[in-house]
């Protein structure tokens, strides 16, 4: 039996009578990091015996305030949401469950799936909220040792409680995997370093240098100056005696400084996108970038996509069964599908479509209607029926210049090729069924 049932994760700070949480969260340390820190806090999550991943978790909150990092990861978080999932028995979806399915949870735990590969884990605890939904708390990843399988109540404690103590958990990851976010750290910090020093070289070579001059020993003057220098602005000033000089020596070539920090930043963008969605074409524009090497690129990430789906897929009908039938839901004889394929370009569907048509095989109207996001006209019934009868009125007037044994009518009248008129008049009584438009005007 289950000695606690929920993990609950807070403060110091409590109300009046609530004693502590089982999880005491403290605040991050985000800032002031470099590779000596990283390469330490990476030692000590790599210890056997006496891991401790703080420091090294602390990083990655850090990495994630990098502006580029958060746009791909983003990125590549929405690919997994967008397809909506539901539960089926024998093709036939379960209406209690696929409500839950489709609640705001819902979304927010696959993103929780997919940032375990990450982090390098996912731990949740499930339960039914006051309105009868399901829901779920990520428990803090500092505050648990996936190696020895314990709820930590201090992020540095070595030993806590056993997670079997607690009901309806899912762990979604490696016990001693780092997650994708260790290999992306160099990166981060390497790209901050260099956007400090490309952000002082502006500040002392993208603004003008003021210059105030006085008489040497006039110290009141001085004062003065120094103080007007203070209420003009920030950029740099340099204030001496009128019998002193100043001598600016610049940078040779200023811009190509400048592009080698830029070629720096982008160096590093491009390989975070690399890692994180398998390429850089659908993210960034490049100049010898093409349509051709773009649409592989994008394959390349859809790819990715299609493999976090089945991933999701995967954790839904091998560790979330149990879960669901403890809170009371079946899900006996069903499985975890995704509604509706992932949407082919409009294009690609259009040529798919006329080839099935000119096989001849028949295609629901309601399909078309809904695959090409085209809205059914209200008098659809009425519209068929005209068309219907247009095409019988065709196939009766081209019937009736055949005999009954199939041979064409021969006319006392034809007209003869020889005249300028012949071939236009054969097309007219061939055409004359055909309905008028208000096109160009022809010979015909």
């Amino acid at each position: 039996m289950k000695k606690n049932k929920k993990i609950t994760q807070g403060g110091l700070r409590q109300q009046q009578g609530q004693t502590l949480p089982t999880v005491v969260l403290q605040m991050p340390e985000i800032f002031h990091f470099d590779m000596k820190a990283y390469m330490d806090s990476l030692m000590n999550a790599k210890s056997i015996d006496y891991s401790c991943r703080v420091s090294l978790y602390d990083m990655y909150e850090s990495a994630e305030l990098d502006l580029h990092l958060a746009g791909v990861l983003d990125k590549r978080l929405r690919g997994v949401t967008r397809l909506p999932i539901e539960f089926q028995r024998d093709g036939v979806p379960d209406d209690i469950i696929n409500k839950q399915l489709r609640s705001p949870w819902f979304k927010q735990f696959r993103k929780d799936v997919i940032l375990s590969e990450f982090w390098g884990f996912s731990l949740m605890q499930f339960y039914m909220n006051e309105k009868g939904n399901i829901s779920y708390d990520l428990i803090d990843r500092k505050h648990y040792n996936p190696v020895r399988r314990e709820i930590l109540k201090y992020q540095g404690d070595q030993e806590g409680i056993s997670v079997d103590e607690f009901d309806n958990m899912l762990f979604v990851g490696s016990e001693r995997g780092l997650g994708l976010l260790a290999k992306l750290l160099p990166a981060v910090l390497y790209k901050r370093g260099d956007m400090a020093d490309w952000a002082q070289f502006c500040n002392i070579f993208g603004m003008p240098i003021r210059e105030y001059t006085y008489d040497a020993g006039d110290e009141t003057a001085r004062r003065r100056l120094i103080q007007e220098a203070r209420s003009q602005g920030a950029n740099a000033v340099y204030i001496h005696p009128k019998d002193s000089d100043l001598n600016l020596i610049e940078a040779g070539n200023k811009t190509g400084s400048s592009d080698l920090y830029k070629s720096f930043a982008d160096y590093w963008d491009g390989k975070i996108s690399i890692l994180v969605l398998g390429n850089t074409l659908t993210t960034d524009a490049k100049e010898t970038g093409t349509q051709a090497l773009g649409s592989v690129h994008k394959e390349e990430e859809e790819d990715m996509n299609a493999d976090d789906r089945d991933f999701i897929l995967d954790v839904l009908n091998y560790q979330m069964r149990d879960i669901f039938a403890s809170l009371g839901f079946n899900t006996e004889g069903g499985e975890f599908v995704y509604a509706k394929k992932e949407k082919i370009d409009p294009k690609q569907q259009l040529t798919i479509v006329q080839g099935l048509k000119n096989m001849g095989l028949p295609l629901d109207d309601d399909w078309l209607y809904e695959t090409f996001g085209v809205e059914k006209p209200h008098n659809y019934d009425q519209q068929k029926a005209e068309a219907e009868a247009h095409r019988e009125a065709m196939r009766a007037a081209l019937s009736n210049n055949n005999d009954d044994d199939g041979n064409a009518h021969q006319h006392d009248h034809q007209p003869s090729n020889d005249k300028p008129t012949a071939f236009k008049d054969r097309l007219k009584s061939f055409f004359g069924i055909a309905p008028h438009s208000a096109g160009a005007d022809t010979d015909f």
